[in-house]
């Protein structure tokens, strides 16, 4: 079909989210040449594209910076701008992220407070392995600046904290004590998140549908991750990755292929967004 017939309306116009580690991008192959084809074809048909991401804005991949997505949705919903526009900003008291950092450590855990412009990492020389893994993969060649974690966790800016994962960490007992005020989620044995109770994926992406004034039925996610469930559950077409965890692909729309067996690109074919 020529691109000229498939250019969407207003009417028509649909807006498409997409969680970055496990669906944009693989920590093996980073983002496949399909992956930012499909964004192009998107953008190329009138049709508005956004990171919804777990990651805060200081995190964000230089990479995906460059691909030229109409709107973020960072921080798992803390952060939301368009084209931008800042339409909302969200932190965590510095009292509270001394308090959470302070329990993780007890826990066996490594602390990163995720700010907005700044992320904090313990001081180079007591990297571990762990660590250093993690870093590799979720905040290595990030556009955000790094700051190492300051004596007593003072003065941080958060708007909510991961830690690493090692052989000490006491994950139940975490869960357990974060569970009233945090979504705790478990990446893959390597990263425990904690996102402020009240937030997530799918409040962000209310604000900008209620600022754009998108139907909530014109509304695409995709993600792999426990972080993204209620994104996938608010949009009406909820694409799981093929590796998702399963409580995931129980309730998407549609369970596509790997991200490094194309299944950005897949999806988009199928409900013919591209």
């Amino acid at each position: 079909m020529e691109l000229s017939k498939k250019i969407c309306n207003m009417n028509d116009k649909k807006a498409i989210f997409f969680d970055i580690d496990g669906t944009l991008r693989s920590p093996v192959i980073g983002i496949p040449k399909s992956a930012k084809e499909g964004i192009k074809k998107l953008k190329e048909n009138g049709h508005l594209v956004f990171l919804c991401t777990g990651r805060t804005k200081a995190m964000l991949l230089d990479e995906l910076n460059e691909m030229a997505f109409d709107g973020i949705i960072a921080g798992a919903g803390t952060y939301v701008e368009y084209r931008g526009r800042e339409l909302y900003r969200w932190e965590l008291e510095e009292d509270e992220t001394m308090r959470a950092a302070k329990k993780l450590r007890e826990y066996g855990f490594v602390p990163v407070p995720e700010g907005h412009d700044v992320f904090y990492l313990e001081p180079e020389g007591t990297w571990t392995k762990e660590y250093k893994m993690i870093y590799d993969h979720f905040y290595y060649n990030v556009g955000g600046e790094l700051k190492t974690i300051p004596p007593e966790d003072k003065g941080i800016k958060a708007a909510k904290i991961s830690a690493v994962i090692s052989k000490d960490s006491d994950i139940e007992a975490a869960r357990k004590y974060f569970q009233s005020d945090y979504l705790v989620v478990i990446h893959g044995g390597l990263l425990l998140e904690l996102i402020p109770k009240g937030f997530s994926k799918a409040e962000g992406i209310k604000l900008i549908l209620d600022d754009l004034d998108i139907k909530q039925e014109n509304t695409y996610g995709f993600g792999d991750s426990m972080n993204d469930y209620e994104m996938l559950e608010y949009v009406k077409y909820g694409v799981a990755m093929g590796r998702s965890d399963d409580q995931l692909k129980a309730i998407a729309a549609y369970v596509t292929d790997t991200v490094e067996n194309d299944g950005v690109y897949k999806a988009l074919e199928k409900y013919e967004l591209i």
